[in-house]
């Protein structure tokens, strides 16, 4: 056998091991990415919470759940989470997909909602992040 070829295998798995490492201690978003900041957004009636653990978007009796996003160095984000509109007694049925989108400019957030319910219209608001912390109330049950 080779010695010098016998090297080569360590030396890959060594390798692949590092590639591997670096890939899992990084963070949620890509180079030149920051995350959505984390507090309560409000404005246009709607009322976006965000921690750590996800998003929460209460529109009326409408309410959303996506992961919090990475934003791209151009300020846009995209999330695939659910939304439903609830009135009345409040479902079991998990609720539907639903695509959430926008662009974070300093202190104002734009958030887009596509619902795939096909009865529910596409909405967008304009938010902008206040002192209050917490999740939001839903106001309509």
């Amino acid at each position: 056998m080779d010695p010098q070829r016998g090297g080569l295998p360590t030396i890959l798995a060594s390798w692949l091991l590092c590639l591997l490492l670096c890939a899992c201690t990084g963070t949620p978003a890509g180079p030149g990415e920051t995350v959505v900041p984390t507090g309560r957004w409000s404005g246009d009636g709607a009322c976006l919470s965000v921690t750590d653990e996800g998003c929460d978007l209460v529109v009326g009796c409408g309410h959303g759940q996506f992961p919090r996003p990475a934003v791209h160095p151009d300020g846009t984000y995209a999330a695939d989470g659910t939304y439903r509109i609830e009135v009345g007694p409040i479902s079991i049925n998990p609720a539907p997909p639903a695509k959430f989108s926008g662009v974070l400019t300093a202190s104002t957030l734009t958030v887009r909602v596509v619902p795939s319910d096909t009865s529910l219209r596409p909405a967008s608001y304009t938010l902008r992040l206040t002192n209050g912390s917490g999740r939001c109330a839903v106001p309509c049950l």
